[in-house]
C-alpha cells in the first residue's frame, strides 16, 4: 500500500498521451480478424485472462451492436463497463472496428486494420484521458504499461483466432 502510494505521488511525465497503442504486421486478412473481433465468444476467447476478470454477453453476441459487461483489471485499476461493438466499416483501403465503453469514465477501443504485403498492418488505439494528480503517475508508471502489454497480447490472440491456431 506505501508503494502504490509513493507511485500515485511522484511526478507525472510531461504532456505525455494517456492513449494506449499497439500497432504490428500479422499474417491474417483484416476481413479474418475483424471476423472474431465482431463476434464477441471468439473475442472472449482471445483475450488474456490476466486483463479481464468478467466477460458477459449481451442479448446481442455478434456484429455492429453485440454488448458485453466487461471488467478490465489494470494493475489497481479495476473498471466494470458495457462494450458495444459501435462501428464496423470495411473498405478496400482499411477495415476499422469500434469498441465503445460509453460512461463518464468509458473509452474507445479502435482496430483499424489495413492490407500491406506481408499481412495486415493493425493499429489498435485505446483513446483515454489521463487521471487526475495525484493517481496520473501511477497510472503511467504501472497501469498504462499493463494495458499495453495486455493490448499485445489480446491481439495475438485474436490472431491465433483468425488462423486457427
Amino acid at each position: 500500500m506505501i508503494l502504490l502510494l509513493a507511485a500515485a505521488l511522484a511526478a507525472a511525465p510531461a504532456n505525455p498521451s494517456a492513449d494506449i497503442v499497439t500497432e504490428a504486421t500479422v499474417a491474417p486478412s483484416p476481413d479474418a480478424l475483424t471476423t472474431v473481433l465482431t463476434d464477441l465468444d471468439r473475442f472472449r476467447k482471445a483475450l488474456p485472462t490476466d486483463c479481464v476478470s468478467v466477460f458477459e454477453m449481451g442479448s446481442i453476441r455478434a456484429g455492429k451492436g453485440a454488448t458485453a459487461r466487461v471488467r478490465y483489471d489494470m494493475a489497481a485499476m479495476h473498471r466494470a463497463l458495457t462494450m458495444t461493438v459501435s462501428r464496423v466499416e470495411v473498405l478496400p483501403e482499411r477495415t476499422i472496428v469500434d469498441f465503445d465503453h460509453a460512461t463518464d469514465r468509458g473509452f474507445v477501443t479502435r482496430w483499424m486494420m489495413e492490407p500491406s504485403a506481408t499481412g495486415t498492418q493493425v493499429t489498435i488505439r485505446t483513446a483515454l484521458n489521463a487521471p487526475p494528480w495525484p493517481f496520473a503517475a501511477y497510472y503511467f508508471k504501472a497501469v498504462q504499461p499493463e494495458w499495453t502489454d495486455c493490448q499485445a497480447r489480446f491481439l495475438t490472440g485474436v490472431t491465433e483466432s483468425a488462423t486457427g491456431s
